[in-house]
């Protein structure tokens, strides 16, 4: 190796092995990474990329235009059945037949329909579609249920208003007399208290007509006031009116009148009326 080669070499190797400084030539051909890519040696890769690219996309019009409409036209045309007013199962034997399916979306309360029955069905019935497509099925839950009110006690023009209230009617309105319920409020209901009814059901009811047990009023002119009083409570009957008046007759305290006369037969709800000597 001749001093020319030799010194050559050298400054190769400063070149190679200096470091990096802030005064170094940043222009310097050696520094930095190269960015320049050769479109020659990179072409044949774009067009392998290019191609498969264009498969995909022939694969997929050749899938969506030839193969799925060949899938879907093999199909046989069926028409959809009524379904609507049959049970379930009987629903769902009849898209077998017609090699279709189902699906239940929806349940609601009906007044036309029992519950687990179809009310109605998307498509419709009639209509012409490829066999295996879905029915979709809205069943019926039957009647919607609501509990039966307290009645008893209550006049009639509320009770009007509390079945309203929970969906139900005033049926037939009957009368009885009561020893217990006051006169014209109902003593008695056809449906319990708290059972589940139907929506709309009619509830019919009694209404009282007080007591029936009538009673003679017992002489009372003549007797104590004192005495009449525990007479009056054995037999069921309360004092009324209490008036007094001057007899030359009856000594003081003494019952000289009263109404009802005595003999006459009356609710145990009616007052005796008393006249009392001074």
């Amino acid at each position: 190796m001749n001093y020319e080669e030799q010194n050559n070499e050298n400054n190769n190797q400063e070149k190679i092995h200096k470091p990096y400084s802030k005064y170094r030539n940043k222009d310097n051909e050696n520094f930095g990474i190269k960015l320049n890519y050769d479109i020659k040696k990179l072409s044949p890769y774009l067009i392998i990329l290019l191609i498969f690219f264009l498969s995909l996309y022939f694969v997929f019009l050749l899938f969506d235009g030839i193969i799925m409409p060949s899938i879907v036209h093999s199909r046989d045309l069926v028409k959809v059945p009524n379904l609507s007013g049959k049970s379930l199962d009987e629903a769902i034997i009849e898209l077998q037949k017609n090699k279709l399916s189902y699906k239940v979306v929806q349940e609601i309360y009906s007044e036309e329909y029992p519950e687990n029955v179809v009310v109605k069905h998307i498509p419709t019935s009639n209509l012409e579609i490829k066999e295996g497509r879905t029915i979709y099925l809205t069943l019926s839950k039957g009647k919607e249920m609501v509990a039966v009110p307290n009645l008893i006690g209550f006049p009639i023009s509320i009770v009007r208003n509390e079945l309203s209230k929970v969906g139900l009617e005033l049926g037939e309105i009957n009368y009885d007399n009561s020893e217990f319920i006051a006169k014209d409020t109902v003593m008695a209901q056809s449906i319990s208290i708290g059972k589940m009814v139907p929506y709309g059901t009619s509830v019919n009811i009694v209404i009282s007509l007080g007591s029936n047990i009538q009673i003679s009023v017992p002489s009372l002119v003549g007797l104590r006031y004192d005495e009449v009083i525990e007479l009056l409570q054995k037999i069921g009957l309360s004092i009324g009116e209490i008036s007094y008046k001057q007899s030359e007759t009856f000594t003081p305290n003494t019952i000289i009148g009263q109404d009802p006369e005595a003999g006459e037969f009356v609710d145990k709800s009616i007052l005796i009326n008393l006249i009392i000597s001074k």
